[in-house]
């Protein structure tokens, strides 16, 4: 009989080891802080520096939690693929190295959805996802809030720290939403819930962004509709959003009290000239796609390429298509819309499968719906920020990674991602606020 040694008492325990074993929580936790703050106040993403940054972290958490010892090849192997499309569109593409910022934004999108559905394994750990989102939410409106009221106009777009109100309203109304999850999942959660849905429904009313406010009507349905209990505490929720809304456009915040809805009104007379342009902006990208279907011309090329590849209908000049997926087509062709659709598809597949009645599952399918649907009607993926948050509201919709035995794939799989993270703390250091690249 073999006698094992006895395990050290905690305080026994070297501090390195305590600190090697959490390693994983740490290094996640400072990923996720990064995009919270410093990634989504720089311009969302754009300012140089903060880009590569948040991916040296994240390259840290990919070499400490390992995901691809958690959810397999077939995951894993599809989200570097994304990477892999941006580098080929840079590579190839008329623009060519004018992009790199881009390809930074489009691998830390993917591999922080990798890394934090592989790392989210139990309920602690979920929270502290939801509270990650809700608390760059929260920061969000207080960033917004002080300008917007110092104003004294509350007629102004609330932009935040995007300064564009739509991206602004619809990074508040995923917020609103995960927020009114986490009111119907309870404790140690609900108060953080309560106190961020009202001010992410504010915020998403006084940007007076349309598409944000039906994406949120929507998650908020979709949610409603999960939910098996506590129905009635996330109404409470939304009917003292609705209050706090109204509160906050009177006194003793401003001198006369206005209707939230005033500028949202105000602006419906642009429904239509709004509609017409989007599109024209998609019948530019649909053009470009057909001049360079490969992979496309390139990143931060859409005006310029537009005015090659088609005749414009109008005297508008615009660096976006309006629209996510064909933004992805016109900028990377099919190297990069084939990975991007494919991986987006997979991840809803797996989330429609089983739609899930838990609160916080529910709370990110509602919420990944609303990011879904909004992006296929602005430019929200010009903001790294905004793309990337993508990835832990997946990660909260997906249910748990199942994991087999280990693959001859791992090692390959594992060098590719730190690599491609690697890289992309080169590619994004300049940042991203050159937004027209010409094409010949």
């Amino acid at each position: 009989m073999t006698l094992s040694a006895p395990a050290l008492p905690l305080e026994r325990t070297p501090v390195g080891v305590r600190v090697l074993a959490h390693a994983p929580d740490l290094a996640v936790g400072a990923a996720l802080a990064w995009w919270a703050t410093y990634l989504t106040w720089g311009t969302g993403g754009r300012e140089p520096h903060v880009l590569s940054v948040g991916c040296a972290l994240l390259a840290a958490a990919y070499v400490a939690v390992r995901p691809w010892r958690v959810v397999g090849p077939v995951p894993t192997a599809l989200v570097h693929a994304v990477a892999l499309g941006a580098w080929a569109v840079v590579l190839t593409a008329p623009t060519g190295w004018a992009g790199g910022d881009e390809v930074a934004a489009y691998t830390l999108a993917a591999e922080l959805g990798l890394v934090t559905w592989a790392w989210a394994t139990d309920a602690v750990r979920r929270y502290v996802v939801l509270a990650a989102v809700l608390g760059a939410a929260g920061a969000q409106f207080a960033a917004g809030w002080l300008p917007w009221w110092g104003a004294q106009d509350p007629g102004k777009l609330f932009q935040g720290t995007f300064y564009w109100h739509n991206q602004a309203g619809i990074f508040l109304a995923a917020g609103a939403v995960l927020g009114c999850a986490a009111v119907a999942a309870g404790r140690p959660v609900a108060l953080l819930g309560w106190t961020v849905t009202p001010l992410c429904v504010a915020g998403t009313v006084y940007t007076t962004s349309r598409g944000s406010q039906i994406a949120l009507a929507l998650g908020v349905v979709m949610l409603l509709a999960l939910l098996r209990t506590r129905r009635l505490q996330v109404l409470v929720t939304l009917a003292l959003s609705w209050g706090i809304t109204w509160l906050l456009t009177g006194p003793p915040f401003f001198a006369e009290r206005v209707s939230p809805t005033a500028s949202t009104e105000a602006r419906s007379a642009s429904f239509v000239g709004n509609g017409t342009q989007r599109l024209e902006d998609w019948r530019r990208a649909a053009k470009i796609f057909e001049h360079w279907p490969f992979s496309g011309a390139g990143f931060n090329s859409f005006d310029s390429a537009a005015r090659v590849a088609t005749t414009p209908r109008d005297d508008v000049r615009t660096a976006f298509a309006h629209n996510g997926y064909l933004q992805a087509a016109a900028d990377g062709g099919l190297v990069l819309i084939v990975p991007l659709v494919a991986l987006l598809a997979v991840v809803s597949w797996r989330v429609l499968r089983g739609l899930p009645a838990d609160p916080v599952r529910a709370g990110g399918a509602s919420a990944l719906l609303a990011l879904l649907l909004h992006s296929g009607m602005d430019f929200d993926w010009g903001y790294p920020s905004l793309l990337a948050l993508l990835g832990p509201v997946a990660a909260l919709a997906l249910p748990l990674p199942v994991r087999g035995d280990r693959g001859r794939w791992d090692l390959p799989l594992a060098a590719l991602g730190v690599g491609l993270l690697v890289v992309a703390v080169w590619s994004g250091w300049a940042g991203g606020l050159d937004l027209s690249t010409p094409v010949s």
